[in-house]
């Protein structure tokens, strides 16, 4: 009899077993959580500090240099860069009816006031969105590209522009119809506050301007303003996912989180304060470069995804065509910024009518509470010097004085550094190992 009860016992304790099992199984998740899809999820809010930023606003000049008898200046005041660009982009264009014109040399020196310097080479397309260009000159303005705009004025007192291209040797000219032209060019021609630049030819391309002195920007550090909660991402997620009710999230080991719908999928990460997302849509058509731009600053501003502060922007700064890829930097008071992790200075696109990479930093600079002494950077005068013997210097496209973005965890540390353009891209001059320049 006891031994009936036993078996009795034993049954009634692997049936309960079971039973505990099975439920388990049944309310087992894994390791998602489900995001909250509720009406309030669909938001309409930006991104935080998030704005609309048009085209004319992100293709902007890394440099104007202004040229008489022989020698060249700048600004010393970045403000007065950016205010004589905006009075420029009043003015009205005719005369683009020739198109471009192959086989140009750069122009003499002694025939222009000013020359723009852009950081890459801008479709020519985008022409008619930083200036008001006749209608029936629009067709004309479609193809090719242009790294720098010379300004000249003729003897008549009329301006003229020059949409150069310094790689393919073209050029598109341009006839500025405003009355007051020459007036804004004089006005900041004859600035008084200006600082010197050096002209280097030594390179294969066209002359770099480097800034004779001693750098005197000092070194910043700031707080941040983050947003990479689920809260803070909503706008993002409503613009990057189709379906809200299939999206799952998932803790990322090191701090964040990822976002995914089973084919799209979104990396936030807290301690670095960017974000990774790719959609693999199949590979589709060649954007032509202007479209491209226009489309991205369009899918950015859906989201209002420029999250700049007072002083700093995002600038159009590298466009591959083949690949359908668009760099946009941070600059901070005109002084572009490059990443110890270029992911924290650069929302970078890559589009295939819809964004098929996007990586962008999770955060914006909050108050200045740190103004350093400026480093002890070597002088224009000397990176010159050292370029006319330095070993592959010949490949270098552009010198540019900037900040390296140290993150420090709460804050956020801009260097100022010399940095150098080459057919790679930009990268930090290499103070410390002077010889090693444009090798590798």
């Amino acid at each position: 009899m006891k031994l009936e009860m036993i078996k009795t016992l034993a049954l009634t304790l692997l049936i309960a077993a079971s039973l505990l099992l099975t439920l388990g199984i049944w309310n087992y998740k894994p390791n998602y959580d489900d995001l909250e899809n509720t009406e309030s999820s669909y938001t309409n809010e930006p991104l935080q500090g998030g704005q609309e930023e048009s085209r004319r606003n992100i293709v902007e000049p890394s440099k104007i240099i202004f040229s008489a008898n022989g020698s060249f200046t700048s600004f010393e005041d970045r403000n007065q860069q950016e205010a004589f660009y905006r009075e420029m982009q009043e003015w009205s264009l005719t005369g683009l009816e020739e198109g471009i014109q192959t086989e140009q040399d750069l122009p003499d020196r002694n025939t222009y006031t000013a020359q723009l310097i852009f950081p890459l080479e801008v479709p020519a397309g985008a022409i008619r969105d930083l200036f008001s260009v006749e209608e029936n000159a629009v067709g004309q303005i479609q193809r090719g590209s242009f790294d720098r705009i010379f300004v000249e004025e003729n003897r008549s007192g009329t301006v003229e522009l020059l949409f150069y291209n310094t790689e393919a040797q073209m050029s598109i000219r341009a006839d500025v119809q405003n009355a007051r032209a020459a007036d804004v060019l004089e006005k900041y021609a004859d600035i008084d506050d200006k600082i010197a630049y050096i002209e280097y030819t030594g390179n294969k391309g066209a002359p770099i301007y480097i800034p004779q002195g001693e750098p005197e920007i000092n070194d910043l550090t700031f707080s941040v303003d983050t947003f990479t909660t689920t809260t803070d991402l909503n706008p993002l997620l409503n613009s990057l996912f189709t379906d809200r009710e299939v999206l799952k999230s998932n803790r990322i080991e090191g701090g964040g989180r990822s976002y995914s719908d089973s084919i799209r999928e979104l990396r936030a990460y807290d301690n670095e304060k960017y974000m990774e997302y790719i959609n693999p849509i199949p590979e589709n058509r060649t954007i032509e470069g202007s479209e491209l731009v226009s489309q991205t600053i369009n899918f950015l501003n859906a989201h209002k995804g420029w999250t700049n502060s007072t002083n700093d922007e995002y600038q159009l700064y590298q466009l591959n065509v083949q690949r359908n890829e668009v760099t946009y930097r941070l600059v901070y008071n005109e002084y572009p910024i490059f990443g110890e992790n270029d992911k924290q200075a650069t929302i970078h696109i890559t589009w295939r009518n819809q964004p098929y990479k996007y990586d962008r930093p999770l955060f914006k600079f909050g108050d200045a509470f740190d103004y350093g002494e400026p480093p002890d950077l070597p002088s224009g005068g000397e990176i010159a010097s050292y370029l006319e013997n330095a070993k592959g210097s010949g490949s270098i496209k552009d010198i540019a004085l900037g900040y390296k973005l140290i993150d420090e965890g709460i804050s956020v540390r801009l260097m100022p550094a010399w940095f150098k353009q080459d057919n790679t891209g930009w990268s930090e001059l290499d103070l410390s190992e002077m010889s090693g320049l444009g090798e590798g």
